[in-house]
């Protein structure tokens, strides 16, 4: 389902409804039709999850504040995600550093330790007694067999992934996997390892979701 209005966009999905405000509108306008639009929508019982995107507008504390006490002023409503496509630079900065993502060409060799801030695509090996840590993701044409920690200052959405992922220690966020008591870990072509609820998962790339994206290559392409 999707209807188009003056001022915003709805989409319904599975777990609720999404809302895009159109950038072209004012805000008082986008408000307005926000409350209206909920007021008709709103049914007598039950809970719906809303999507609030504001697209290229930017979400300072201000605005937030107005568009959740719409939204609490229907109680079956309540906000899963409210998200802008902009944020200042100095937001950016903290997010994601000054360097973003790297590029290493070159073997890693027993005994070199290789730290980035941001993610990292490496074109070469990683050999058994090296370390490569990011606080990114990390990207390997070439076969990774030393130890490997991504995500190291927690983010969560960090993957690993290499032209063959035969790790002797590996580290996203939190969650890690190790050889223990003799037994190593899977050797994956074109495998990929990334972080669920319930720890780390390796599995060849062309069977992870699509979702999966790196925030810093992503801010680095829009400049």
């Amino acid at each position: 389902m999707m209807e188009r209005k003056r001022h915003i966009t709805i989409k319904g999905h599975r777990n609720g409804i999404a809302i895009h405000f159109n950038p072209r509108s004012g805000i008082d306008d986008v408000l307005l039709e926000l409350e209206a639009t909920l007021e008709e929508m709103e049914p007598p019982s039950g809970k719906i999850a809303l999507k609030l995107h504001a697209g290229t507008r930017y979400l300072d504390e201000e605005l937030s504040r107005q568009i959740r006490e719409v939204v609490a002023r229907h109680g079956v409503f309540y906000i899963e995600e409210l998200s802008s496509e902009v944020m200042l630079t100095e937001e950016a900065k903290a997010t994601y550093g000054k360097k973003t993502f790297h590029y290493h060409s070159g073997t890693i060799r027993s005994g070199q330790v290789l730290s980035f801030d941001g993610s990292v695509l490496i074109i070469g090996d990683v050999n058994p007694g090296s370390e490569v840590r990011a606080t990114g993701s990390i990207y390997c044409l070439g076969t990774i067999r030393g130890n490997v920690r991504a995500g190291v200052e927690g983010w969560s959405d960090a993957v690993i992934t290499a032209s063959l992922l035969h790790p002797k220690f590996l580290a996203i966020g939190e969650h890690v996997l190790a050889s223990d008591d003799g037994e190593e870990l899977p050797e994956i072509e074109m495998g990929c390892a990334y972080q669920t609820n319930q720890g780390i998962e390796m599995t060849r790339l062309r069977q992870v979701m699509t979702g999966l994206k790196d925030a810093y290559a992503m801010e680095l392409q829009r400049g």
